[in-house]
C-alpha cells in the first residue's frame, strides 16, 4: 500500500521507539518530514534515522510538561513548515495489581499515557487552526481501552489508555468543523523484542507487527482519509 504525504510535515511522539521508528520510516518513504520529540539525549542518540535530511529531533523534550511540548511544536514547525499531522505514540506500559499499585504509580501511567497525548492533541490542534488547512491527529490507545477486562492486572494502564480513546472521540467531534481529523489505533501486544523477552512461552505469530500498525496509522493520518474520524480502529492481529 502507498500513500502520498509529499511536503507534508508530521510531528510524531514517541518516533524513537519500536513502532514509532516504524512509522516514520514509512511516512519518510512516502514523502513526508518527520519531527521527533526525545525525552533525552540517549534516547535522540540511539534513533536510527536522526541524521535523515527530512527528519527534525530535539532531546530532553518531557510532553507530560505543557510549555515543553509547545516549545517543541513551534520549533519544529519553524524548522520543517506548517504541520499537516501529529500522531501520538508517547507513553508507557506498566503491569501491576491495584494494591500495589499507590497513586504516584497511578499517576505515572496517566502522566505517560494521558497526559502526553492530551498536551501534544492540544498543540497540534491550536497549530491546526492558526494555518487553517486542516490536519490530522491519531492517537495510540490499547486493547484493554475498549475491552477493559482485558486489563486486569493492569488497571492503571488499562485506566490511561481508556483516557486516550474518551480524548481522541471527544476531541475528533469537536474539531472535524475544521477539518481536522482524530482517530486512534488500539493495538494488542505489539512484536517487539521487549515483548518477546518479557512473554517468550507466546506465539509471536499472533502479535501485530510495528510495520503493520504503521500502515494503519499512515492511512489515518494521509490526505486520503477525507472520512474517517473518532474511530479507535481495533489492530488486534490474530491475538
Amino acid at each position: 500500500m502507498s500513500y502520498h504525504f509529499d511536503n507534508r510535515h508530521i510531528i510524531v511522539t514517541g518516533g524513537a521507539g519500536s513502532l514509532g521508528t516504524a512509522t516514520v520510516k514509512l511516512l519518510l518513504d512516502s514523502g513526508a518530514s518527520c519531527s521527533v520529540p526525545c525525552f533525552s539525549k540517549q534516547e535522540q542518540e540511539i534513533f536510527e534515522l536522526k541524521d535523515h535530511p527530512d527528519v527534525y529531533t530535539e532531546a530532553n523534550i518531557d510532553l507530560t510538561n505543557e510549555g515543553n511540548a509547545q516549545s517543541f511544536y513551534e520549533s519544529a514547525i519553524n524548522e520543517q513548515g506548517p504541520l499537516w499531522g501529529s500522531i501520538h505514540i508517547a507513553g508507557g506500559f506498566g503491569m501491576g495489581a491495584i494494591e500495589d499499585t499507590d497513586k504516584s504509580r497511578f499517576m505515572k501511567q496517566i502522566n505517560l499515557n494521558l497526559v502526553t497525548c492530551y498536551n501534544s492533541s492540544r498543540t497540534a490542534v491550536q497549530h491546526f487552526k492558526a494555518q487553517d488547512r486542516g490536519g490530522r491527529i491519531v492517537n495510540i490507545a490499547a486493547r484493554p481501552a475498549l475491552e477493559p477486562r482485558q486489563g486486569k492486572g493492569m488497571t492503571a494502564y488499562t485506566t490511561a489508555k481508556a483516557g486516550v480513546a474518551a480524548l481522541t472521540q471527544s476531541l475528533a467531534a469537536e474539531v472535524v468543523d475544521e477539518d481536522i481529523l482524530v482517530n486512534a489505533i488500539a493495538p494488542s501486544v505489539i512484536d517487539t523484542p521487549q515483548n518477546r523477552e518479557g512473554m517468550p512461552n507466546a506465539d509471536f505469530d499472533k502479535w501485530p507487527t510495528p510495520k503493520q500498525l504503521a500502515q494503519q496509522i499512515a492511512h489515518l493520518a494521509s490526505p486520503g482519509n477525507e472520512i474517517t474520524r473518532g474511530s479507535i480502529v481495533t489492530v488486534y492481529g490474530r491475538s
